[in-house]
């Protein structure tokens, strides 16, 4: 397929491997329990498809969503997380455990993986990381997936 922003050819979009579902109340559980005092947990779907990093990994290659550039209060942060979590609400992608997460000072991404880890997902640099950096914040608001 032919991209006319970036003018070259994207790979077709891979599917995901995983198989391992979890309900809602399971994701719920892993969500609270890694962040037990801290914002609102709003999810939509009652089953879940958990991530395969790997499958995270080639998916954030074939996506554009950190090319663009940052621009305060036109293009900030929570445009690249709103656009990257769109770009995963395509068929067979939809369902993935993975979402957005507000912080106090942050908008990025977040997913729970297939040994039920939680991970950020940095939109601007397609980052995937355990914890939220300083500049990330310090306190979740809300994550919505």
């Amino acid at each position: 397929m032919f991209n006319w922003f970036w003018r070259r050819t994207i790979p077709e979009k891979i599917k995901p491997t995983s198989t391992r579902v979890i309900s809602m109340g399971g994701l719920y559980q892993i969500l609270r329990k890694r962040f037990p005092n801290e914002g609102e947990l709003y999810l939509s779907d009652s089953i879940y498809l958990l991530c395969n990093k790997a499958d995270i990994s080639k998916f954030l290659q074939q996506d554009a969503t950190n090319k663009y550039k940052y621009q305060s209060e036109k293009y900030d942060c929570d445009d690249f997380a709103v656009r990257l979590w769109g770009q995963f609400t395509i068929p067979l992608w939809s369902h993935l455990a993975f979402g957005m997460v507000w912080t106090n000072l942050h908008a990025l991404n977040i997913l729970v993986t297939e040994d039920l880890e939680v991970l950020f997902v940095e939109p601007q640099s397609d980052t995937l990381q355990k914890e939220l950096k300083s500049w990330q914040g310090s306190k979740i608001r809300f994550i919505c997936m």
